[in-house]
């Protein structure tokens, strides 16, 4: 009795060892940028997705979106659940391609559940990927705080707002 359990217990930790050898995975080769959608809102929406035996995704999913609608007192973005990334986000991931998925042995295989993550700014500047800049920060009133934010002032000396993206730009411009 005690050798058969040994060797049940053996066989399950080799099929065990073998499914985490065989873990199929797939390099990213081609990434498009989501067009901003129709709103001055900024922010991130997550994509879900499989990766086919080609490398091409399907069963796209949108499973969250978040807009960037302010800051709290400690200068950080408060997000806050919106609609309005998804559908742009799940355009854009259409077209993300990888190599075609391999398992550790060699063999071609799917991935499921795949997520990737997409931010949209309204603004041409470089932050931290976290980070927005929105239109508050110009609005503030100066004070210490404001002065040494680098993305508004250059040497003590308030800039203009960067320029703002082709489609922010066209939102911004546009008439009711």
């Amino acid at each position: 009795m005690h050798y058969l359990f040994l060797f049940i217990t053996l066989i399950s930790l080799a099929a065990i060892s073998e499914e985490d050898l065989s873990e199929c995975s797939a390099q990213m080769l081609q990434v498009m940028k989501p067009s901003h959608p129709d709103t001055s809102y900024q922010g991130f929406a997550v994509v879900r997705f499989d990766i086919t035996s080609k490398g091409n995704t399907k069963n796209i999913k949108a499973i969250s979106s978040e807009c960037a609608i302010g800051r709290d007192d400690k200068e950080k973005i408060i997000l806050k659940k919106c609609p309005f990334f998804k559908s742009s986000a799940v355009n854009a991931a259409k077209y993300i391609k990888f190599k075609p998925p391999l398992d550790s042995n060699g063999n071609s295989c799917e991935i499921l559940n795949r997520t990737f993550e997409y931010k949209f700014s309204l603004y041409n500047v470089e932050l931290e990927y976290d980070d927005f800049l929105i239109r508050d920060d110009f609005k503030k009133k100066k004070n210490s705080t404001l002065e040494e934010d680098g993305r508004i002032t250059q040497g003590g000396i308030r800039q203009d707002p960067p320029p703002l993206t082709a489609k922010a730009s066209a939102i911004q411009n546009a008439k009711p």
